[in-house]
């Protein structure tokens, strides 16, 4: 058999098993080229005065690459899932409770799902890549207190993203268990806490200071009001900015305001502050917003079941 033909075989063997391999190939190459630049750049491989256009280039891959891995997912799925029926015009279209349901959602867990395949496969426990995600962590913290903030921003989202795969890798291999989900959610508070000290080390001479500490007591009490009131027997997964929110807005935070400042000379100011002053203000007025919410929403469930008996 020709060599031309066994390779072609192959290739289209494997796109039929796994068709949304394409978008998932697509964005961690454009992830892992992003990180080798960052690398480069932030400790000192690059010439400062080609900051400029290693800001540029970094928005245009990151913009193109990301669009190209959507665009591509999307075919790809409406071509799996065949015609769908036509929505009537008077039907209301449910509103997203969360900030990252939907079709986003959807693209970013196909695009770690060859990694979740393949952590299945190495049969690696869930505790272990709860353990990896509080290093992705941990790493985090530290490049925020270096001030590479590019390189912290990825491994933010990494540390997210594993986060994410844990649970779905218990489910997969059959090994959840209470005492799997107690120890990834005392490693979740411990690894956003990290992120939060890493941020007030940065900024500790600035006024973000005082709104990185009131985002890290709101993210924190989303956290506590759901805990609490499962250990109250009422579930409770409302609310706008939960974790995968705060991770999302922390990470893209941290990689736009580095690169602004890689920008700084085109732009005539240091404008990458002022972009993590913004998000680190939505993150601090949305998660206690959120925990809020959640508080109200807990008490009306439990007064209406008659157990608003007072403080235990």
């Amino acid at each position: 058999m020709p060599k031309k033909t066994f390779f072609r075989r192959r290739l289209t063997r494997r796109a039929s098993l796994d068709p949304l391999l394409l978008p998932a190939s697509i964005a961690w190459s454009t992830i892992a080229l992003l990180i080798l630049l960052g690398a480069l750049q932030e400790m000192g491989g690059f010439h400062p005065a080609l900051d400029t256009k290693f800001g540029l280039a970094s928005i245009g891959l990151f913009f193109a690459g990301g669009l190209v891995s959507i665009a591509v997912f999307k075919v790809l799925r409406r071509r799996e899932a065949g015609p769908q029926p036509v929505e009537k015009s008077n039907e209301k279209r449910k509103v997203p409770d969360r900030l990252l349901d939907g079709e986003i959602q959807a693209w970013w867990i196909s695009v770690i799902s060859p990694l979740e395949n393949l952590l299945v496969r190495t049969h690696l426990h869930p505790n272990v890549v709860t353990a990896l995600s509080f290093g992705f962590n941990l790493v985090g913290c530290v490049f925020l207190f270096l001030g590479w903030l590019f390189l912290a921003g990825w491994v933010i989202l990494l540390g997210g993203t594993m986060d994410m795969l844990d649970g779905r890798i218990a489910r997969k291999t059959g090994t959840v268990s209470r005492r799997g989900a107690f120890f990834d959610s005392v490693m979740d508070r411990y690894g956003e806490i990290l992120i939060f000290l890493g941020l007030s080390a940065h900024f500790r001479d600035s006024i973000l200071l005082y709104i990185i500490l009131l985002a890290m007591a709101g993210s924190l009490m989303v956290s506590y009001t759901r805990a609490r009131a499962e250990g109250l027997g009422v579930t409770c997964k409302v609310g706008m900015l939960q974790r995968p929110e705060r991770v999302v807005f922390l990470g893209f935070g941290a990689i736009f305001s580095s690169i602004l400042y890689m920008l700084r000379g085109t732009l005539g100011l240091n404008a990458g502050p002022y972009l993590m002053g913004f998000v680190l203000l939505v993150i601090a007025l949305l998660s206690n917003a959120t925990a809020f919410s959640r508080m109200v929403y807990i008490m009306r469930k439990l007064g209406r079941e008659g157990q608003d008996g007072g403080p235990g």
